[in-house]
């Protein structure tokens, strides 16, 4: 018998953890993970972006379980079904909306499965090249959240001044301390605004209730502070190597980078492992 129980979760941010840097899982990666899903362990992901950009995934893995998605505001089933949704308030939005527009920021609303904003430019297509869909395009962008759009979370873009982005994040937590929290995830490009006390952490919650795991079986992966919450949460919390040091210190193991097979070597070894207690098929 295992000296602790065994692995029966793994759940792996994207960018910059299960993908790298050509946007790819890497052979090993994949391999690890497909062993341990035969073996009766369940995989999913959990990002910052819309579901959409989840979709090849769930059907190259056959990801049977629900996949957090806009760090953690969403949480949808395999087919797209919205399964747990925590929106982020509308008065809120709109205040955030008007201090872009005055900073010179470019906004993005994440509402469901859509990206919605008022132009297609550079800012965008970076979006759209990291697997986002394209954008429905709005002009009375603010009117338009007044009256029928519900934003899950909403980020500001200017990839032609990253200091700018910085600072508008500062903005940003000055103005809406304790209301909601301002953060960086991925792209050095964009900040985002989301519902004060949601995180994927607080998604992972959900799917260890329906999934009747525990966090004790559960091993999460990331690479920023955006995925602090599930790695603290998890019984083995793993950074990546080229992770910022505030997460690197607060996971339980500090794995490969995305470009070494971080996520296979990690799971080869506290999932694979016989010394691990894996289930055996």
């Amino acid at each position: 018998m295992a000296d602790h129980p065994m692995i029966r979760l793994i759940v792996a941010d994207l960018d910059g953890t299960l993908l790298n840097s050509e946007h790819c899982v890497t052979p090993m990666t994949e391999d690890a993970v497909r062993r341990a899903m035969a073996h009766g362990v369940l995989f999913t992901v959990a990002t910052g972006k819309t579901y959409p950009s989840t979709t090849d995934l769930i059907q190259r893995f056959g990801i049977t379980i629900p996949v957090i998605c806009s760090n953690g505001t969403l949480v949808h089933a395999p087919d797209g079904t919205i399964l747990k949704r925590s929106p982020i308030r509308r008065e809120y939005a709109i205040e955030a909306m008007q201090m872009a527009d005055e900073a010179g920021m470019v906004t993005v609303i994440y509402a469901g499965a859509s990206l919605i904003c008022r132009q297609y430019d550079r800012n965008l297509a970076e979006l759209v090249e990291h697997g986002e869909p394209e954008p429905m395009l709005i002009q009375d962008l603010i009117g338009a959240v007044r009256t029928e759009i519900d934003p899950d979370k909403i980020i500001f873009m200017n990839g032609d001044d990253l200091e700018s982005v910085v600072r508008f994040q500062a903005a940003l937590e000055e103005r809406f301390a304790g209301r909601a929290q301002a953060m960086r995830s991925g792209l050095a490009s964009l900040v985002e605004l989301i519902p004060l006390g949601v995180s994927k952490g607080t998604a992972l919650d959900f799917i260890l209730e329906v999934t009747g795991v525990s966090a004790a079986e559960t091993i999460c992966f990331g690479d920023n502070c955006n995925d602090l919450e599930m790695i603290r949460r998890a019984r083995i919390g793993v950074a990546m190597a080229q992770a910022p040091e505030d997460v690197r210190k607060e996971a339980d193991y500090v794995t490969r980078s995305n470009d070494e097979d971080g996520v296979g070597y990690a799971v080869h070894k506290f999932v694979l492992s016989n010394s691990h207690g894996m289930r055996r098929a």
